[in-house]
């Protein structure tokens, strides 16, 4: 691991010289960032080490992109990275020359730059504190005193706690695949071609505002089993809220209807189903944590997709376009589910069976493209795999992801948990479902860093 000092070097020490906690975060994306920077900013004596493979930190697979039309799906106005900091954000796209407003839609690349400049204080200010390190994480071994973390370079590092910010797990492509994954380049196309996308969330509005962008003028076809799209944000007042409006631990049913009650409510102020989804939202990982397994799968099957359509919406400017050009029979939404894609000829050809239909059809394009949201599991990541195999970790009851603990620890096979290890960011989704927004995870990056400053102290 370049910029590692080498295996073992730290150790422990007792007394009132010991030194702060050194936390090793694995994964230099948007988790890892908020991560570093809460622990930072909350144990003036914490040391942090950023293990992250790529050249530049806080991108990950959302943040990467160069793409000037995709945008962030929260306006500025909260999209600090630090939770006792709500205008700092703002602040920092001032200085940086940027025109923007609290209501506004920023350009992801720009969010990214923003993670990216979040640590530079501590680099250039505090070299002893922080410490950014190139490499990839390969092992995990907890021991009384820390966890011994083991790189591909054969190095090793202990640390007095770690944690796990490896952002979404991507699934392993298989090697006879015709589909194309939506974080790939676009390839070039014919003016004739049609596109196919299986998928129609946020993640195909990106992929259908790049091929617009790129002056494609083929046909695209979007499908996905109920041919829902994300809705557009609109301005809101969220209704207030307090623990004791939210029916904690009510089946799956009545959490419906009591939701589809709330925007009723709304409405009646003049409002919009909007207001009450946002007024709900500080409270979701309450909810979910609430549900016993057998309620979480049914919401799974019943309910996630109307939750995300409503609750992940897109930018009124990415709607308008989309709009304009399903109008146009550019963009055809189509309902069925997709049973294979094939490679035919120089195109793909698809099997599908459209929505209510007990037969199935085809469907032909130039290139198929998979937008279906992030469907890795832990065992696609020889880290999370291995962490399994060892009991270090285990799945959650549902087999979304890890086990985690309501204060982010890891649960081991056993079902204790672990001391050392946590998890912080889409990692440790299962456990906390609304884990993926900038708003959620700086939250959890503050309890995180409380957490190890309180242990430390201790």
């Amino acid at each position: 691991m370049k910029d590692h000092p080498g295996p073992g070097q730290s150790s422990p020490v007792t007394g009132p010289d010991r030194p702060g906690p050194h936390a090793l975060i694995v994964g230099g994306g948007a988790s890892g960032v908020l991560a570093a920077a809460h622990l930072l900013r909350r144990d003036p004596q914490a040391r942090v080490t950023l293990v992250e493979p790529r050249d530049r930190i806080g991108l990950g697979l959302a943040y990467s992109t160069s793409d000037e039309n995709h945008l962030l799906n929260v306006r500025a106005g909260n999209m600090s990275a630090l939770a006792d900091d709500p205008q700092h954000f703002l602040d920092w796209l001032a200085k940086a020359g940027h025109d923007a407003t609290p209501d506004c839609f920023v350009r992801r690349r720009i969010y990214g730059e923003y993670l990216a400049d979040l640590l530079s204080v501590w680099r250039g200010g505090h070299p002893a504190r922080f410490r950014r390190a190139h490499g990839i994480c390969t092992g995990l071994t907890e021991g009384p005193f820390g966890a011994v973390a083991t790189f591909a370079d054969g190095t090793a590092q202990l640390a007095d706690h770690v944690i796990l910010a490896t952002g979404h797990t991507q699934p392993r492509p298989a090697e006879d695949t015709a589909l194309q994954p939506a974080w790939d380049p676009l390839p070039r196309l014919p003016a004739e071609a049609s596109v196919l996308i299986l998928g129609t969330g946020l993640t195909m509005v990106d992929q259908v505002l790049s091929l617009l962008d790129a002056g494609f003028e083929g046909c695209i076809m979007a499908i996905s089993r109920r041919g829902l799209l994300p809705r557009a944000h609109r301005p809101t007042t969220p209704l207030r809220l307090g623990p004791q409006d939210i029916p904690f631990g009510a089946p799956t049913r009545a959490l419906c209807r009591w939701l589809r009650t709330l925007a009723q409510t709304a409405e009646g102020k003049g409002g919009t189903w909007r207001d009450a989804m946002d007024g709900v939202r500080p409270y979701v990982r309450r909810i979910w944590r609430s549900l016993p397994p057998v309620e979480r799968a049914r919401f799974l099957r019943h309910g996630q997709r109307w939750w995300d359509i409503h609750r992940h919406r897109m930018p009124p400017c990415s709607e308008a376009r989309l709009r304009a050009a399903m109008t146009d029979g550019q963009l055809i939404l189509l309902r069925g589910d997709v049973l294979r894609v094939d490679r035919s000829g120089t195109g793909i050809r698809a099997i599908y069976r459209p929505y209510g239909a007990g037969s199935t059809a085809a469907l032909s394009a130039a290139v198929a493209i998979d937008a279906r949201g992030l469907r890795g599991r832990p065992a696609d990541s020889p880290l999370l795999a291995g962490l399994l195999h060892d009991g270090t970790a285990r799945m959650d009851p549902l087999g979304i992801g890890l086990d985690i603990a309501d204060d982010g620890s890891l649960i081991r096979a056993d079902g204790t948990p672990s001391p050392h290890l946590s998890a912080i960011g889409p990692v440790s989704r299962a456990a906390f479902w609304e884990v993926t927004a900038i708003p959620d995870i700086r939250i959890q990056a503050a309890a995180l860093a409380e957490r190890i400053a309180t242990v430390h102290r201790g």
